[in-house]
């Protein structure tokens, strides 16, 4: 699918639909364009890139495989690949999502091969006002992109420390069971990818904060610092969880041994009250002379009485040291 945007050189503003009209905007003397490719074709990739004179390679490495995050810099443009977290749909799931771009001083070209909830929340505020996104230039379009980006890590990673605090607390609780475990393995996991990709995609803003490239205005490197800020509270955040997760598993250790602990307390008890119970009927069991005799009427009734006074007075004894 290919969309995008044009503010021509007499200030008005045009929507691209394809890939013709794209290839005629980006020759037009003063135009300022932004096509967004969403799963192209090699063939439109290759006609867009032949019009804007791109790097084969570079083209190349707009859907294929998974590269890190990266700035290449050419003479007349810079390629980057950058990575987003979620699609059009709201999703808790840490699922990268590669887009691929190349910003010169009047051009912005996007390529992904999975649907991306910032470049279409781009698309609809450019609808909105096109005008005013290309008439602050390319770059200043390419930096709304990166900043939407950001702004996914961070709410992800918010978006994670909810999860986080369930598992917390059910950790708390004494009949937790292993799925406590499982979950925060798993979001563990999920953890990691995403400080992974968070930390690449900081460091590879490092250099455009720095104003080494020639195709990103100075004026905007204030504003890809704040990008960069934005990233790092994600990394912190993360950081974080990653030790509240170790307190999961120590609460789930804690819980598992203090309900071990109250089983066998109860057994010893249990135990306690039964052995001297035992020991009488033990002895009443042997084939020698006994008082009262087996004989008596009274002897059975007799011995039970006594075995349950026993017990009764051991479990007052053990209910005044607070022991159950």
């Amino acid at each position: 699918m290919v969309s995008g945007f044009a503010l021509l050189s007499d200030g008005t503003a045009r929507k691209l639909e394809t890939v013709d009209d794209a290839v005629e905007v980006v020759h037009q003397q003063g135009a300022k364009v932004w096509v967004d490719l969403e799963t192209p074709t090699p063939e439109d990739l290759q006609r867009i890139g032949t019009a804007l004179s791109l790097d084969a390679g570079s083209l190349d490495d707009c859907l294929a495989g998974e590269q890190r995050p990266r700035i290449d810099d050419f003479d007349n443009y810079i390629f980057l690949v950058l990575y987003g977290m979620v699609g059009p749909e709201q999703t808790d799931v840490v699922s990268p999502r590669k887009l691929a771009a190349f910003c010169g001083r009047n051009f912005v070209l996007t390529a992904h091969a999975d649907p991306l909830r910032t470049t279409r929340a781009m698309q609809r505020r450019c609808e909105r006002q096109a005008a005013r996104l290309l008439g602050h230039g390319a770059d200043f379009l390419l930096y709304s992109i990166i900043d939407g980006m950001a702004d996914e890590y961070v709410q992800l990673a918010e978006e994670h420390e909810r999860r986080v605090e369930l598992i917390e607390d059910a950790s708390l609780e004494q009949d937790v069971d292993k799925s406590v475990l499982t979950q925060a393995s798993a979001i563990r996991r999920e953890l990691i990818e995403l400080r992974q990709l968070a930390v690449s995609q900081r460091d590879l803003l490092t250099p455009i904060t720095a104003g080494e490239y020639d195709h990103i205005a100075g004026s905007l490197e204030l504003r890809f610092s704040h990008v960069r800020d934005h990233l790092a509270r994600a990394i912190e955040l993360i950081d974080a969880m990653r030790e509240r997760l170790g307190m999961v598993r120590d609460n789930f250790h804690t819980a598992l041994a203090d309900r071990t602990n109250e089983i066998m307390k109860t057994l010893t008890l249990f135990a306690a009250v039964m052995l001297p119970l035992s020991l009488i009927a033990g002895i009443y069991g042997m084939n020698v002379p006994l008082w009262p005799s087996s004989d008596h009427p009274a002897g059975f009734w007799g011995i039970l009485g006594g075995m349950v006074v026993i017990a009764a007075g051991l479990a007052m004894y053990f209910r005044r040291k607070y022991w159950f």
